[in-house]
């Protein structure tokens, strides 16, 4: 449905977005993730028409619109600071673009209740937005806009200024409308839970590069950098070196002693004596005061902290190299709960599955 064909935005001699390729769907949930700066909100706004582009082509429907005014493009945004006019109340802010249409009364008064319905706010017509919470008001913003009916929904941070109670919330809201709906929703965030939660695909970006475009599982599971293995969510970094690739199975040394064996989820390119980084999530680990007989691999460490969390136990060990590890270890498989099962300072064996962590290119 839109089609992003080698854009790029330079400021000077500065590129917000370098040579950005991307291939959106119909009805997708697809999210821009990255730090500050990097260039998604750059994106963003060039698909809105807000920013001319360098160079490149934004296709809709297979019509170039790179060169269309704002609104002449069947596209809506929900700002990060949402944009509500402060003197008009709820009904007037959402019915803004459908006068500038020049719709009927009765065609307006009909588009309002069902956009104000659809996001929960039957009822607040007459409120000011000085009345209502950050998130009515980010409801306000998304009614303003779906009634438009566009082709593409375009959300720019609108769930940064929530409360954490607030924005969990309104992320199962969101899913939940777009589906209804059936729009195709571009989501900026630099938020990996927000991305996680809410994407069918995720597109990382760093420094205006794309560096990797997948769903949400794969990302997190098989990041092909060390830049989005370290972005999304935590990951343990270790040094290595391949010492053989036997058909699905590569063995690895890590750490200049341990051995240990790998069979990844895909084909990769690496080679004999390759110099890598092992990836390993927190999640991934077990770890007991045995040395256990079945597992397939395995390293010693020392628990230097725990840190209780809820549902999980958040352990730092520390490895033979002084090299700091973290493992998160689910609180209902230990027997009683209140008591921590590990002391400070004892000795523990970390094991994983060959099935887990992530050989990554030995680039930072």
């Amino acid at each position: 449905m839109l089609e992003l064909i080698n854009i790029s935005k330079i400021y000077g001699n500065t590129a917000a977005v370098n040579d950005v390729s991307l291939n959106i769907e119909s009805g997708e949930f697809f999210c821009l993730l990255g730090p500050s700066g990097c260039g998604k909100t750059t994106i963003l706004r060039m698909i809105a028409g807000f920013e001319n582009i360098s160079s490149g082509k934004i296709l809709l429907d297979g019509e170039d619109i790179a060169q269309l005014p704002p609104y002449k493009r069947n596209v809506n945004t929900v700002f990060q600071n949402y944009a509500l006019f402060p003197n008009y109340n709820v009904f007037d802010n959402v019915a803004y673009g459908l006068k500038i249409k020049k719709l009927s009364k009765q065609e307006i008064s009909k588009n309002v209740d069902e956009g104000l319905a659809m996001v929960g706010l039957t009822g607040y017509e007459k409120r000011m937005p000085s009345q209502l919470s950050g998130g009515q008001q980010q409801r306000v913003a998304l009614a303003r806009a779906i009634v438009n009916k566009p082709k593409i929904l375009l959300l720019d941070e609108p769930l940064s200024a929530l409360d954490k109670k607030i924005a969990e919330q309104t992320r199962i809201e969101l899913i939940t409308l777009q589906r209804k709906l059936g729009i195709t929703f571009i989501f900026v965030t630099h938020n990996q839970q927000e991305a996680l939660t809410l994407s069918d695909r995720i597109a990382v970006m760093k420094n205006g590069f794309l560096l990797q475009c997948d769903n949400p599982q794969t990302i997190y599971e098989s990041p092909n950098n060390y830049f989005t293995a370290d972005f999304i969510g935590t990951m343990n970094f270790f040094d290595g070196e391949i010492l053989d690739i036997n058909g699905q199975n590569i063995t690895i040394k890590l750490l200049d002693r341990f051995i240990i064996s790998y069979k990844p989820k895909k084909k990769t390119n690496f080679n004999i004596k390759d110099k890598i980084i092992f990836g390993l999530r927190p999640e991934q680990m077990k770890i007991g005061l045995l040395e256990p007989k079945d597992y397939e691999n395995g390293i010693e460490g020392i628990i230097e902290s725990q840190i209780f969390i809820g549902e999980i136990t958040k352990y730092i060990i520390k490895l033979e190299n002084n090299q700091k590890i973290t493992a998160n270890i689910l609180n209902y498989l230990v027997l009683d709960s209140k008591v921590m099962p590990y002391d400070m300072n004892e000795r523990i064996f970390i094991s994983w599955s060959k099935n887990s962590g992530v050989i990554l290119e030995n680039k930072k």
